[in-house]
């Protein structure tokens, strides 16, 4: 019994002891925390500040850069704004000079189309006449091999317009012009070096009258192309189109010469 007591007696001051040591020490995880919380807290701060400068460096960065780029552009604007200046001066010059150079451009600009509509580069409007040339047929629908409209019958034709005042001809669509060919090549006629076949309507502006005039006359072309059987057809026209020159013209051997 006395020992049973005793036992009981040495528990109790076991489960006292390990209270006061448990009192005793349960301040160092506290003081533990404390001191991770304070280091972590300086190394929060150190951070805060290092960003803080490196943003203060940035934006003064940044405003050193944004000052030299308004210079740049300020620099940009000065030249265009001289350019700009100098632009507004020729133009006020030619502005100026514009009007006692309006007759001479003008004049230059009718000599132009002058020189392109003889050239035979610029389609042409006019009276005229309409001279159509065709092969001469028998009564039996056969052809006659000596009524056939050769390169030379639309030659003549052609030269005898001409000779009338004709300002522009036309062989079937084909301008004549100072380069113009008129051949024969096999059993087709060429004109500009283009296949043309009968029948064939050669057009030509100027005076009416004088051009009806020069193809009818008495043992002219025409009566004597109509002896050889060819069918001839003159047409007084009050409005004739005749198309410009649509070949390459340039001169490979021939150069204009030095008045001097």
């Amino acid at each position: 019994m006395a020992k049973s007591k005793l036992n009981n007696k040495d528990k109790k001051i076991n489960k006292e002891v390990v209270i006061n040591w448990l009192r005793k020490y349960s301040v160092v995880p506290y003081t533990i925390i404390g001191i991770a919380l304070f280091f972590l807290s300086m190394l929060l701060a150190a951070q805060m500040k290092t960003i803080s400068n490196t943003e203060e460096i940035l934006q003064g960065k940044r405003e050193t850069e944004l000052a030299e780029d308004l210079v740049s552009l300020q620099n940009k604007y000065n030249q265009l704004n001289e350019k700009y200046l100098a632009s507004q001066e020729i133009v006020e010059e030619y502005k100026t000079s514009s009007g006692a150079n309006d007759t001479l451009i003008s004049s230059m600009k009718q000599e132009i189309e002058e020189l392109s509509a003889i050239s035979g580069t610029k389609d042409l409007v006019g009276e005229g006449v309409t001279v159509t040339l065709d092969d001469g047929i028998l009564t039996d629908g056969s052809l006659r091999t000596d009524a056939l409209v050769h390169d030379s019958d639309v030659l003549t034709v052609v030269n005898e317009l001409k000779a009338a005042g004709a300002e522009a001809i036309s062989v079937n669509g084909q301008r004549i012009i100072s380069t113009s060919a008129i051949r024969c090549v096999g059993p087709v006629i060429q004109v500009n070096y283009q296949k043309v076949a009968a029948p064939f309507v050669i057009k030509a502006i100027g005076n009416a009258q004088y051009l009806e005039s020069a193809m009818n006359i008495k043992n002219g072309v025409a009566d004597t192309l109509k002896d050889l059987g060819v069918v001839v057809n003159v047409t007084r026209e009050k409005s004739l189109l005749i198309e410009k020159y649509s070949g390459s013209i340039s001169l490979k051997n021939a150069a204009v010469a030095n008045e001097n």
